[in-house]
């Protein structure tokens, strides 16, 4: 009865909230792990507004900025490139080299963001020089408590969209640089989405803590993979210290490197389930978002590193009914003894949660 009781109000979101809120916990509580190696972030910041190469700038990076970045950068020799920062406009004319560049460069993919048919936002439209092979999105999926749980990798194309690309820009730059080691990308007969021998499990609507959300496009839940703070995910430079050779070969060579605004004033923050320490917020730039997805992705094919999965229904129903018989049995027995019950209830609750952190991890 507790059990059928339980999942119904679980089924209509009743718990949903609440879930969420263990989850983010559990989280914050895992051990640490190092930063990706594999990725490198240049980061726009207020003071690099200010440089004299952004003197002409239309958005957040001019065309000299950008063209100078992408040279210093190239000769490096990294594994690919990925800009997060909105380029809904042709290069100048003068700035012949880098149009040609953002056609030409394999390994250079551009963001744009796809239509909303609920709020009618038309979408922005990419780069009109990079082609639609190296576009991906920038549509994130949040929760009702504003907080980034899920990961989008794929949504269908509308073709009267101005971004027509059906890949995150994530999913763009991890299937590139798996590819180039020869791990391919593909669905299996389940239409699962497989990477190597990695199958990214799509969230399910009423399927562990989620029920009654939006579950479109494939999304996985993401695994976040620090806790301290999810912007230590990787090495950070800024676009002035890259502009004056204040970095190092090693820095750039044979990783995704990803450019995006980090500054206060462009208002491209997202809210995660942790805080750095108790003066800080717990919200990370935009580009930091794209590349924890990254790495969820690369560290699942090459590390091996779990993904975030949920039980069935069967199982989620099995674990309810396992509980709800152990307090029916410590309130038969912590009856006889109100010291009795707080110690079971206690013991349990030391049982309880430890378990769930060792799922998690």
């Amino acid at each position: 009865m507790v059990t059928a009781l339980v999942m119904g109000v679980r089924y209509v979101g009743g718990l949903q909230s609440w879930e969420l809120q263990a989850l983010d916990q559990l989280m914050r509580s895992r051990p640490d792990e190092p930063p990706d190696s594999r990725l490198l972030i240049v980061t726009v910041t207020e003071d690099d507004f200010r440089l004299p190469e952004q003197q002409q700038r239309k958005g957040s990076l001019s065309d000299l900025a950008l063209a100078k970045l992408l040279e210093k950068l190239a000769a490096y020799k990294p594994r690919a490139i990925g800009l997060d920062i909105y380029r809904d406009f042709p290069v100048s004319p003068e700035q012949t080299a880098l149009a040609n560049r953002l056609r030409q460069d394999t390994n250079f993919f551009a963001i744009c963001k796809g239509s909303d048919p609920v709020t009618l936002h038309p979408g922005i439209s990419p780069p009109p020089e990079v082609p639609v092979a190296r576009q991906g999105f920038s549509d994130l999926v949040k929760d009702a408590d504003e907080v980034l749980h899920r990961h989008l990798l794929v949504m269908d194309s509308n073709p009267i969209s101005s971004c027509t690309t059906p890949y995150a820009l994530s999913a763009q730059l991890a299937f590139y640089a798996l590819a180039t080691e020869k791990i391919a990308v593909s669905y299996n007969s389940q239409g699962e989405l497989k990477v190597g021998d990695v199958v990214l499990k799509q969230l399910q609507n009423h399927r562990g803590g989620y029920h009654q959300v939006d579950t479109w496009g494939y999304q996985i839940l993401l695994n976040y993979r620090s806790y301290r703070s999810p912007t230590s995910i990787a090495q950070t430079v800024t676009l002035e210290q890259v502009l004056r050779n204040q970095i190092r070969p090693e820095d750039v060579h044979d990783r995704i490197v990803l450019v995006g605004v980090t500054a206060p004033s462009a208002g491209d923050y997202l809210l995660t389930p942790y805080k750095a320490n108790e003066d800080s917020t717990n919200e990370m730039p935009g580009v930091i978002a794209h590349a924890q997805m990254i790495s969820q992705i690369l560290s699942a094919v090459k590390d091996k590193r779990p993904l975030l999965e949920v039980w069935s229904i069967w199982k989620d129903s099995l674990w309810v009914w396992v509980w709800a018989v152990t307090g029916g049995i410590l309130i038969v027995y912590g009856n006889r003894s109100r010291i009795i019950l707080v110690l079971a209830i206690a013991g349990s609750l030391g049982i309880l949660y430890p378990l769930c952190l060792y799922l998690l991890i």
